[in-house]
């Protein structure tokens, strides 16, 4: 006799056959295969849309279990390796939005369009406008070049990783906004614009 599924062996049995009406509707006939399915099955198929498979997903209780579901661990570890990546990648931008990075440096690290950058915006609660910041006194100028040069050794700002813009927010204590215009706008480090000023003299 047929044992009634359980409600979490129901919802896989239901997405799989969804998933092999997908596969039908594309003639991805290999996928099925792989799956296990033969010409019998694969004929069976022809009568199932997505339609009906969500109609028998919301009206009527499927019985017994048609899977035997085996993990590909290589696969797997590859798929939480990715996971795992792209997590990083979303708490550094986010981290990033939240010390005030302005568009033009999260285009220039991640592409980011503007929606984007306004979804995050509003993601970290940011209410302060985006717009440009006051110009920065000389101490400020003073700190920020200070700290790229010892820490990053003078890199061009353009090769500046994520991580190494937040660690510059970090040290100097000023939002990214201001680091990014001195670093992009400022020809030289105060020290040598004050040399270049008294050799004019």
């Amino acid at each position: 006799m047929d044992i009634l599924m359980r409600h979490k062996e129901a919802q896989l049995t239901r997405a799989l056959l969804t998933y092999a009406a997908e596969c039908l509707h594309d003639g991805d006939y290999a996928a099925l295969r792989d799956l296990g399915f033969g010409e019998e099955e694969l004929r069976s198929l022809q009568s199932l849309t997505i339609e009906t498979v969500t109609l028998l997903s919301h009206h009527l209780q499927l019985h017994g279990h048609v899977l035997k579901v085996r993990l590909d661990r290589g696969a797997f570890r590859q798929l939480l390796a990715q996971v795992h990546r792209e997590s990083e990648r979303t708490h550094l931008k986010r981290e990033l939005v939240r010390r005030e990075a302005p568009a033009e440096l999260m285009a220039s690290l991640y592409s980011m369009g503007v929606r984007e950058y306004t979804s995050l915006r509003r993601a970290v609660r940011l209410t302060r406008g985006p717009g440009r910041p006051p110009d920065p006194d000389e101490a400020t100028i003073e700190v920020v070049w200070k700290a790229w040069k010892n820490h990053h050794g003078a890199l061009d700002p353009a090769e500046l990783t994520p991580e190494d813009w937040l660690a510059l927010s970090e040290r100097t204590g000023r939002d990214l906004r201001v680091i990014y215009r001195i670093l992009s706008e400022c020809p030289a480090a105060p020290a040598q614009r004050a040399g270049k000023r008294g050799s004019q003299r």
